[in-house]
Order: structure tokens, then sequence, then C-alpha cells
């Protein structure tokens, strides 16, 4: 599954990509869809749970 390599020349037009390379493009963005990821993140900009509130739950929970 190697593209095709591309011109030496910079001048030249980059080459057509063989019915081979659009293939393999397409297994590729069919097998690696994207996807959403949800993430907490504090009011601070740090991921939740930052430190500080690390802190205040340990604090918490020490009562």
């Amino acid at each position: 599954m190697s593209p095709t390599p591309l011109a030496d020349d910079p001048d030249q037009p980059d080459p057509m990509p063989s019915r081979q390379d659009i293939e393999d493009a397409d297994f590729v963005l069919f097998a690696h869809p994207p996807k959403a990821i949800a993430k907490l993140v504090c009011a601070c900009g740090d991921d939740y749970p930052c430190d500080e509130v690390r802190f205040a739950q340990l604090v918490k929970e020490g009562l």
C-alpha cells in the first residue's frame, strides 16, 4: 500500500494517483472515521479535576 512516488522535478505537475492509490485512500477513509470525544475542562482551563479540585475533594471527604 505504498503511495505512488512524487516527481523529482518541482516544476513538473504531481502525477495522477493510480487506481490502487484511490482504492487504498477509500479504504483508509472508511476504516478511520472521525469520532467525537467529550472531555471535561475545569473553569481554570486545566483538565477536570484540576489539582485544586482534587485537594478540595480530599478535604471534603475527610469531614
